[in-house]
């Protein structure tokens, strides 16, 4: 009982941090869309004072209505205090170069914007204060230009880089990503030169605008008070950050261990901030956020006590058809002792030159192969034992030299059956093209064998294959001198299952159509099905061979459409 409790407070904790994530997210756009049309207000510059205040009048009527003020500033409350939580629970300040720019960027934003939110909205609200373009650039020029420029590019970085590792993992960015570079230098040069060519303008006017004197009257205590309130919130969360690592000074973890070390971790910490504490090589392209899988971990020991994953893992692990046992490190808070494998090995993670990174264990995307003697049990029976052993091993040696030959690596004999993986070296298509093709020739070697043992044999040698495409984790196992390349995981697990099949159906071949797909060709002849493959819960399309394996290329017009 006190296990299921501890899982479910763990489950609503993740929940929470998953939602919290989402709200950063979208807080973030809205300031975004605000600082973008108010930075392409300024570039109208260029054009005329008289255009820039048209334009501000259409941003006012959006920004300044009751809808556009609770949005705006709600997110700047949302986004400013779940940064600042998220800085209070870190557990570790060894971050990518990228992240402590953005960081630290965000975090001289409320510093440098003070005066200029006082000057404009607050005096506004309160004080009636008509803040044109005319009057602010006015105040601005020249005197408060460097300070304000800096304002705009630090906001401008701040967001682009957020922006960037947000949007990297999308399947269109990588096209789009020349266009956006431009964009996002283009943007707040136009803004920078363009307020500034307005302000000079303003200053060339024989009657430049007139400010009121209360606005300097009431405007420096007023942008006072809204810097002490800055001031009061950065010192309670440095308070609290404080607070926190005093609790976790007195408080034991739980031990993680990695490949050839164990360490204690910070309670409460993800298991990417635990690597990186310790100093253990963890890759992760999105900081953490839950916006990629480079983080991902096979755990070894200890997944059963974990809490599920919470919507932002589930997503990323669908997205990736990760087999059992793999989690993102950003997204798990282990609070008991866990034994973990980094399935993304960074070039600095192997500690010798030369080192094999399957040591470490891979996830890589492959076709696996089992192939089954139909009847060989039966058949040696009726052979002299060193005839079947003889017999045996010359239907692996051909076999083995048939996958070899397509690139293949033979994973291990399993009685009188062969697993094999292709694709291991990250070939185009996951090796699916290979491993089609070694079957069929793997056929006509069975067909040669029979020839050459066709007095010795009473009945013919008859074999059935089964292909699968997909996700599985590579690693060396076993001691250091009988370690050899296996693969784990549910594309392992299904392969084998479809290898099966071949008895159901009375076939030679059973493969899936990821495999299929990936390979670019098609089965002559084979019978499609939907098949409820045990230990999936999703159906499986599966096309069946049952009297000779041959392929043909995918038409041109079928893949592009």
């Amino acid at each position: 009982m006190a296990d299921r409790a501890r899982r479910l407070r763990r489950s609503v904790r993740d929940l929470r941090l998953a939602e919290a994530q989402t709200w950063r997210l979208i807080s973030g756009l809205i300031l975004f869309a605000f600082a973008l049309t108010h930075f392409l207000n300024h570039a109208l510059g260029h054009i005329s004072i008289q255009t820039m205040e048209e334009v501000q009048a259409v941003r006012r009527g959006v920004w300044r209505s009751w809808p556009g003020t609770v949005a705006l500033y709600g997110a700047l409350a949302v986004h400013v205090s779940l940064a600042l939580s998220k800085l209070i629970l870190r557990r570790t300040w060894r971050l990518a170069p990228w992240e402590i720019a953005q960081i630290a960027l965000g975090l001289s934003i409320p510093f440098l914007a003070v005066a200029h939110v006082a000057a404009t909205r607050g005096l506004s609200a309160l004080y009636g204060f008509d803040d044109t373009y005319g009057r602010l650039l006015t105040l601005l020029w020249p005197g408060l230009a460097f300070s304000q420029s800096l304002l705009l590019v630090i906001v401008w970085l701040h967001a682009v880089i957020g922006l960037h590792f947000w949007l990297r993992n999308k399947a269109w960015y990588d096209s789009f990503a020349p266009l956006l570079l431009v964009l996002a230098v283009m943007i707040p040069m136009v803004a920078l030169t363009g307020w500034m060519e307005g302000a000079r303008r303003l200053a060339l006017m024989a009657n430049p605008p007139v400010i009121p004197e209360f606005v300097f009257e009431k405007g420096g205590p007023l942008i006072g008070a809204v810097r002490y309130g800055v001031w009061a919130v950065f010192a309670g969360a440095a308070l609290a950050l404080v607070a926190v690592r005093v609790r976790d000074w007195f408080t034991r973890g739980p031990a993680i261990a990695y490949p050839g070390r164990t360490v204690r971790a910070a309670p409460g910490a993800t298991l990417l901030e635990i690597s990186r504490a310790a100093g253990v090589p963890h890759a992760s392209v999105c900081g953490g956020r839950g916006r990629c899988t480079t983080c991902r971990v096979l755990v070894v020991e200890g997944e059963d006590k974990l809490a599920p994953p919470n919507q932002v893992e589930q997503a990323a692990l669908s997205r990736i058809h990760a087999p059992p046992g793999v989690r993102l490190a950003c997204q798990i808070r282990p609070d008991h002792a866990l034994k973990v494998r980094p399935l993304i090995p960074l070039r600095e993670a192997d500690p010798a030159i030369g080192r094999d990174m399957y040591r470490w264990g891979v996830e890589r995307r492959i076709t696996v192969m089992f192939s089954d003697l139909r009847g060989f049990t039966r058949l040696a029976e009726r052979l002299y034992p060193y005839d079947s052993v003889f017999l045996l091993n010359r239907y692996f040696e051909l076999m083995s030299e048939v996958i070899e030959r397509h690139g293949g690596e033979v994973d291990k004999f399993l009685g009188d059956g062969i697993m094999a993986l292709f694709g291991v070296s990250a070939a185009p298509g996951a090796g699916s093209r290979d491993a089609l093709q070694a079957t069929r020739d793997m056929f006509e070697a069975l067909d040669r064998l029979n020839e050459e043992f066709d007095a010795t044999l009473s009945e013919r040698l008859r074999m059935g294959v089964g292909l699968h495409t997909g996700p599985a984790v590579l690693g060396r196992v076993g001691g250091e001198r009988s370690a050899r390349l296996t693969a784990l995981g549910d594309t392992v697990n299904t392969a084998s299952r479809l290898e099966g099949m071949n008895k159901e159906f009375g076939s030679m071949l059973v493969a899936s159509e990821a495999t299929l797909h990936a390979s670019g060709l098609m089965l002559v002849g084979a019978e499609r099905h939907e098949m409820s493959v045990r230990g999936r819960e999703e159906m499986l399309t599966v096309h069946v061979a049952k009297e000779r394996v041959a392929f043909s290329e995918v038409p041109k017009a079928v893949v592009a459409a």
